[in-house]
């Protein structure tokens, strides 16, 4: 379906919002880790996202609407951190007017938008926050994470229902026709694709970091070491789509992707003798 390679369009504008924010946020100090090459971060990253996710989970089963509520204001800062070295203080104003359209009037639409400026700066943020290799480690560590948790738990899979029920901006949803209504996810897969945020942030994460880190000659505003890991990235993203065409249910999105920029940024390390660490 058609629907389906405009995700292909939301992946590269995450990336190229992402590349253009990132010399703001490191000139406004951003970085979340203060040794980027510190393998530890990316544990400390993993454990994480593992808390985070078996809070929700566990939570979600008796109090959806605290989640909720919590989700909120975790968007709302995310958006103002993200927002502000570009509007400054004015970043609040902008950030509490998409959360009160998350809340009054949640559709798909204000969801991706939200959902976009939210993917756009966790990528740069994390992306200057740690350098290729421990990148790389958390991508191997996420993928198989991610594979684990959708066709042998099957945890993930709940997420993605628990956060569409709530309308949060954690998934991107195209939907087929414009009269579409996002409901729970059962109700809604023949009627949209949805593509979770993770899968737009943690391979991206790898392509702000060659931006950041590499001393590669450009093309244009994007280094070659970067390019490379996103054209990795796109392959993957193909992939990822010809096996949801050809095979119905849920599917892992970070073993496709993470391998394919992976496999990018390797590539310039072979052909212009570039170093991993």
């Amino acid at each position: 379906m058609k629907a389906r390679y405009l995700l292909i369009l939301v992946y590269m504008l995450t990336v190229i919002l992402a590349l253009a924010a990132s010399p703001d946020y490191k000139e406004a100090g951003m970085q979340a880790f203060s040794d980027p090459g510190d393998v530890m971060n990316s544990v400390y990253y993993f454990l994480i996202i593992l808390v985070f996710t078996a809070f929700i989970l566990i939570v979600a089963k008796f109090k959806q609407s605290l989640i909720q509520w919590l989700m909120y204001l975790l968007i709302f800062i995310s958006m103002y951190y993200v927002l502000y070295p570009f509007l400054g203080i004015f970043s609040a104003v902008l950030s509490v007017l998409l959360l009160v359209l998350l809340v009054k009037k949640p559709n798909w639409l204000v969801i991706d938008i939200t959902a976009l400026l939210l993917a756009a700066g966790v990528t740069s943020i994390f992306g200057i926050s740690l350098s290729p290799f421990p990148v790389i480690v958390l991508l191997l560590a996420l993928a198989i994470y991610d594979f684990i948790s959708v066709y042998k738990t099957g945890h993930m899979v709940d997420l993605a229902d628990s956060i569409t029920k709530m309308k949060l901006p954690m998934l991107f949803v195209i939907p087929f026709s414009r009269s579409f209504q996002l409901k729970n996810l059962e109700e809604s897969k023949d009627k949209a694709v949805f593509m979770g945020v993770g899968d737009v942030v943690i391979p991206n994460i790898l392509v702000v970091s060659a931006q950041v880190f590499t001393e590669s000659p450009y093309i244009g505003f994007i280094k070659i070491s970067a390019l490379l890991t996103l054209i990795g990235g796109i392959i993957g993203l193909f992939l990822l789509i010809y096996t949801v065409e050809r095979k119905e249910g849920a599917h892992p999105g970070l073993p496709f992707l993470n391998t394919g920029v992976i496999a990018g940024y390797v590539s310039y390390l072979i052909f212009y003798g570039g170093r991993i660490f």
